[in-house]
């Protein structure tokens, strides 16, 4: 029996994953073509060449129907069934499946040494007209960029909005994506600060994937790379979940976009309950302004998520790190995120020597039940029964192993989650979130599109 197909309502959430696994080969294309009625959707996962990285790009779908492309060759299909692992691809695909079956898609890279140097894990994204991004990296040091795909066979215009800390600052407008192709916009040109901004990425004429991939350098020297993932948009409740055990930098990241000051009280989960902030309980945030607030000495090295309440719509995230030497240290970057949805898949390849654990946080007042289904494969993935007591969190260790996948179901309507990774590359204490979410939530929603012609 396939245990990834259970009866009951299936939301056709998209999830996110890392793997770390070889190529798993092409299989040929069905000989029968998909009916009328079936509908697709599409995600985007970014991808990229590189000297000293390992690159991989995995898919993971609990029906039929899987299929990956480059971008800029929709028509090119691969297809595939359950799982699909892209080593090196070069380039961002795009990843599309049938509904309703859940299924996600993430990209993953790991490096001893040069310019993507670290553990370092993003979410597959769908097409919006908008996304946010806090935390988003400028100083000196730092080598951020947007990366913008547009799936749509007509051209779209992005426009870039840009708030500090002394607030809203020029970004770059009006910039052209054609049909089918990425583009890559260079954040080098912005006024450099010393601290995160936040970057809004807007399409009035069509809808993007974007993502945002931050380097850091001390002169020549590589001090590490991540992902950004995008947060959701402003809004006066949020929860920040992912927050690594360890010691490292642990800066929270408020953006308040609106035209009156915002007042928001910052709270904590963990795994005894709710968390007080001793000093961090309450922060004014200016106009389009960014303010950090560092929690590092506060959460005292322990694992946990951020609840905050506004008096006004803001954006969150966290800077994180490994802590120590600048030979060993590498960052990573978690944002709060909406519910998680009733039902949906995540996939790991993150190799033998990685330790991951499932964060789950509750921030409401009723206690959630959640059936987490875990495993090396699909095929050997066992159900457990999880409870997530009101205001804490619970982690679920995954077998550390070569690849993991995971399935969580939930009639909670308030649960996060967050899939934590640690590793040993080199002399670097690799470190990598990824914020677990339907596609959805980051933007609008998925868009839907015929399932002849490849997306």
């Amino acid at each position: 029996m396939n245990r990834w197909i259970w009866p009951g309502a299936i939301v056709g959430g998209v999830a996110v994953a890392t793997l770390a696994a070889t190529l798993i080969g092409p299989q040929p294309l069905p000989t029968t073509p998909f009916t009328v009625s079936e509908t697709r959707v599409s995600v985007v996962c970014p991808a990229f060449e590189s000297p000293t990285a390992t690159v991989r790009v995995a898919a993971l779908s609990t029906g039929s129907g899987l299929r990956t492309a480059t971008v800029a060759r929709p028509t090119e299909v691969t297809d595939a069934t359950g799982l699909r692992v892209v080593r090196d691809p070069g380039v961002p695909l795009r990843v599309s499946a049938l509904l309703p079956n859940p299924f996600g898609a993430t990209t993953s890279v790991a490096a001893e040494a040069g310019g993507d140097r670290g553990l370092s894990a993003a979410a597959c994204t769908a097409p919006a007209t908008e996304h946010w991004f806090t935390g988003v990296d400028i100083r000196t040091i730092a080598q951020s960029e947007v990366v913008v795909a547009n799936l749509d066979g007509t051209p779209a215009s992005v426009d870039l909005t840009a708030f500090g800390e002394k607030g809203r600052f020029g970004a770059p407008r009006g910039v052209r994506v054609e049909g089918n192709s990425v583009e890559t916009i260079s954040l080098g040109n912005l006024a450099r600060l010393t601290g995160p901004v936040t970057i809004q990425v807007s399409s009035s004429d069509g809808r993007v994937a974007a993502f945002v991939r931050q380097r850091t350098w001390q002169g020549d020297a590589p001090l590490g790379a991540d992902w950004l993932d995008a947060t959701t948009a402003p809004a006066t409740e949020l929860v920040v979940p992912g927050v690594p055990a360890g010691e490292g930098a642990r800066t929270l990241v408020l953006t308040n976009p609106g035209d009156r000051t915002a007042t928001v009280a910052v709270g904590g989960l963990g795994k005894d309950g709710p968390v007080g902030l001793a000093g961090a309980e309450q922060v004014e945030v200016p106009p389009q302004t960014t303010r950090t607030v560092d929690l590092e000495t506060t959460l005292d090295s322990q694992p946990g998520a951020l609840t905050l309440t506004a008096t006004q719509p803001v954006t969150a995230g966290m800077w994180l790190d490994t802590g120590g030497s600048q030979t060993r240290h590498d960052p990573a970057y978690t944002v709060a995120t909406r519910p998680l949805p009733s039902d949906a898949v995540w996939a790991l390849a993150l190799g033998k020597g990685a330790t991951t654990v499932l964060q789950l946080a509750n921030p409401g007042a009723a206690e959630a039940a959640v059936t987490v289904t875990a495993g090396t494969t699909a095929d050997d993935a066992q159900p457990q029964q999880v409870s997530v007591p009101a205001g804490s969190i619970v982690e679920v260790a995954l077998a550390r192993a070569a690849t993991n996948v995971v399935r969580v179901q939930t009639g909670a309507t308030d649960l996060r989650g967050a899939l934590v990774s640690t590793d040993r590359l080199g002399k670097v204490h690799g470190l990598a979130v990824i914020d677990l979410a339907a596609e959805e939530t980051h933007g609008d929603a998925p868009a839907v599109f015929d399932p002849h012609a490849g997306s």
